[in-house]
């Protein structure tokens, strides 16, 4: 009975050890590194100090060049109702990429998008909350696009 119980750890023990390295592969896979990273001059500011957790620009001659041509929001309000008054907005967010290796460059477009209840008496409120949620899909781009590129390169 006891062996018994000893090949239950084991066996429990050996099935552990490869589902926490996928574990530290998947968090490991959060960035992506870089030889050079350009920005348009037009992209904010906020958005290339978040790339810094994302995106890791390195030395090494071996790794692509990413070009970050065009990053864009474009603001919908959706109407319903009798009355047709906007009772919702979304916020598309659209990021335009390049990448470069020695072998070519890849172009690429990420989209992602978002709503929130439409705030008419306070429109202050909305503001707020419509920036909140640009800095929202600031991140989900990023990280969409570090998928992408995870995807591409593999």
């Amino acid at each position: 009975m006891g062996l018994h119980k000893v090949l239950k750890f084991l066996f429990a023990f050996l099935i552990f050890i490869p589902i926490s390295g996928c574990q530290h592969q998947l968090i490991n896979s959060k960035t992506k590194e870089f030889n050079v990273i350009e920005f348009n001059p037009k992209i904010s500011s906020s958005f290339k100090s978040k790339s810094k957790k994302y995106l890791v620009q390195v030395s090494d001659m071996g790794h692509p060049k990413l070009i970050i041509h065009n990053l864009d929001y474009q603001k919908k309000n959706l109407f319903s109702g009798s009355s047709a008054r906007p009772t919702q907005i979304e916020i598309l967010g659209k990021l335009n990429y390049e990448v470069a290796t020695l072998e070519g460059s890849q172009r690429g477009i990420i989209s992602v998008n978002t709503q929130l209840p439409s705030n008419e008496p306070n429109p202050q409120a909305e503001i707020s909350a419509q920036n909140k949620l640009i800095n929202e899909l600031e991140f989900l781009l990023l990280e969409r696009l570090v998928q992408e590129l995870h995807l591409i390169g593999n």
